[in-house]
């Protein structure tokens, strides 16, 4: 289970509350996850690397052909890149409906429609087939997910048996400081984080079988510091296309971020996850 907080503590946060606060973010042309990732910009607004997403998805099993959700796709630079690489069918959601027009725009622009779809809903209620797909992915957004435990039950039903699901995702490794607790929520519009723990027992608790897991906090440091620096040098250009009121707002919620991260507060884990194959198909697999 996720971790027990006050109530006070966290904002009450749902699917669209967290949609317009990253439709205001993705509708500015200056973004700061461009700029924090520079050369390595694809489109990605987690903390990796493109490098670091495909060997991600190479690990999951993801290959030509493979059936893959994107789980919270933004702005769909992921679900392009591996499309790209690798060959593999991606369908993304997420709940921006300016990060959907601009995911379509991106997989129109580099020629991957026929691999790439992007639909524009919310994770909670969306509904897919059983055993629709290969590959579930998600990267650093499911901390936005109200009800993760739900989420991760209708995944393990919407994966075929011998699926995985593969997320890399923000957690928190030690208490915040009380003070600083409900201002972070708020802030990131996060309805609560997990612990490492808690979201291996929730994977778990789905019915999945954990084949690898990695605590990979050293990413968070890296990006905030890089996103923070970038935010503090070109303040001007930042203020000019937001406005000062969201620029010291953004100031303050990446200083925040930045501190907890680097004091080993806030995290980053990396999980692969099986589905069991049912057990009546190993029964037909035995030798007589």
């Amino acid at each position: 289970m996720a971790q027990e907080k006050p109530v006070d503590t966290l904002p009450d946060i749902d699917g669209e509350t967290v949609g317009r606060f990253y439709d205001h973010l993705r509708a500015n042309p200056l973004s700061a996850a461009a700029l924090a990732h520079g050369e390595a910009y694809i489109g990605q607004e987690c903390l990796l690397t493109p490098e670091e997403i495909l060997t991600f998805a190479k690990a999951a099993g993801v290959t030509s052909g493979t059936a893959v959700l994107d789980l919270c796709s933004g702005t769909g630079g992921p679900a392009c890149h591996l499309a790209q690489q690798l060959g593999c069918h991606v369908v993304g959601i997420d709940i921006s409906a300016v990060g959907h027009a601009q995911a379509r725009a991106r997989a129109q622009a580099q020629g991957v429609t026929h691999l790439v779809q992007f639909q524009h809903g919310d994770v909670q209620t969306v509904e897919f087939p059983a055993a629709h797909f290969d590959v579930i992915l998600g990267f650093d957004s499911w901390c936005h997910v109200p009800q993760r435990a739900h989420m991760l039950q209708r995944c393990a039903t919407w994966l075929r048996p011998g699926g995985r699901l593969a997320f890399y995702d923000h957690v928190e490794r030690q208490p915040f400081p009380p003070e600083q607790c409900q201002a972070f929520y708020t802030l990131w519009h996060f309805p609560g984080l997990e612990t490492p723990e808690s979201y291996i027992a929730l994977v778990k608790a789905a019915g999945l079988h954990i084949t690898y897991e990695v605590e990979t906090s050293a990413h968070a440091i890296r990006y905030y510091t890089a996103l923070l620096d970038i935010y503090v040098a070109r303040r001007a250009e930042f203020e000019a296309a937001r406005g000062v009121e969201r620029y010291q707002e953004g100031l303050a919620r990446l200083q925040m971020t930045q501190r907890i991260a680097s004091q080993r507060l806030l995290g980053q884990i990396g999980c692969i996850a099986e589905k069991p194959v049912e057990e009546t198909r190993h029964a037909r697999n035995r030798p007589h």
